[in-house]
């Protein structure tokens, strides 16, 4: 069974998903959250070096967060630290808490 790990961006993220890779995961995910972490490709270029196995990725990329170009970038770098072990997600990064009052309204009958 292959199970995948998902940690909060960090400048432990490289150790968090070693350990990760010695308990048998699959795969390690990050957050992209710039606003409040370390610049996620770099924890992902630094977990390149600390694994030999371990999927790597951000999850997910919120387009709207940077330029397009930085993430292709990033990606780009990250394949070639780690060929053949990575994926990228790309999502809204909207969560429940998204639909403030001053945000967009949710429809009615949702929470």
């Amino acid at each position: 069974m292959d199970i995948s790990c998902q940690f909060a961006t960090s400048l432990r993220s490289p150790e968090h998903i070693a350990a990760a890779e010695t308990l048998g995961y699959r795969r390690a995910w990050l957050y992209d959250t710039p606003a409040q972490s370390p610049d996620v490709w770099a924890m992902l270029a630094l977990a390149a070096y600390q694994t030999e196995r371990i999927g790597l990725g951000p999850g997910v990329l919120v387009p709207t967060l940077r330029h397009p170009m930085v993430n292709a970038s990033g990606a780009a770098m990250l394949a070639a630290l780690a060929p053949g072990r990575v994926a990228v997600a790309f999502g809204t990064g909207l969560g429940s808490t998204a639909h403030a009052p001053s945000a967009h309204p949710r429809p009615p009958g949702r929470t």
